[in-house]
């Protein structure tokens, strides 16, 4: 079995969520929302031109209303390392209330508050994990797994970074997820 398909069979560990929303700006980026189970709602971000999927599909065959296992790339704007001695907790999400209006066929009939969920930690599984000729980092956050990119990380963590090791937890700020790839085919909406 090759790696690629190793990692395909492992991809129950990694993030699973029912494609709810997709916007699309520019024809090259879309804005997708997840709904991962116990109701959390994940945004995602892509660039068409970076997804791949298990039959080679582009972010624009991503359909409304079907399931997928996704590997999602963490972009922190701050990543901090705790070592295994450090008192670290457990990979945790935070909640982001926003405020959107909501429109209809006939205008704009108010607004909405809009609960999304983010990954703020993970704890490593592998420091430098292999993806399509890329090293990331592997973790496992609250919702499943995910990788940081490995360069990023290292200018964050700076001297730390040589300290990386398995079951170590990483902490970062939002900013955003991006989807990497698409792990299996599309299911219908049964989660």
């Amino acid at each position: 079995m090759s790696q690629r398909e190793q990692q395909q069979a492992q991809a129950g560990a990694f993030i699973h969520g029912l494609l709810i929303e997709k916007q699309c700006d520019y024809d090259a980026f879309y804005h997708l929302t997840f709904l991962l189970g116990n109701s959390i709602l994940l945004p995602v971000f892509s660039s068409a031109s970076r997804i791949v999927g298990a039959r080679g599909a582009p972010g624009p065959q991503l359909q409304v209303g079907r399931s997928y296992h996704l590997l999602l790339l963490m972009r922190p704007r701050q990543l901090k390392y705790r070592g295994m001695g450090e008192g670290a907790g457990k990979p945790g999400l935070v909640a982001l209330a926003l405020r959107q209006v909501a429109r209809d066929a006939r205008g704009v009939s108010g607004e909405r508050i809009v609960l999304q969920h983010h990954p703020v930690s993970g704890r490593i599984i592998d420091p430098d994990w292999e993806w399509e000729h890329q090293r990331y980092i592997l973790v496992e956050t609250a919702i499943g797994r995910a990788v940081l990119n490995r360069k990023a990380a290292q200018d964050d963590l700076k001297e730390r970074a040589g300290e990386l090791a398995a079951g170590s937890l990483l902490e970062w700020e939002l900013w955003r997820s991006e989807l990497l790839a698409v792990l299996d085919g599309a299911r219908p909406g049964s989660s």
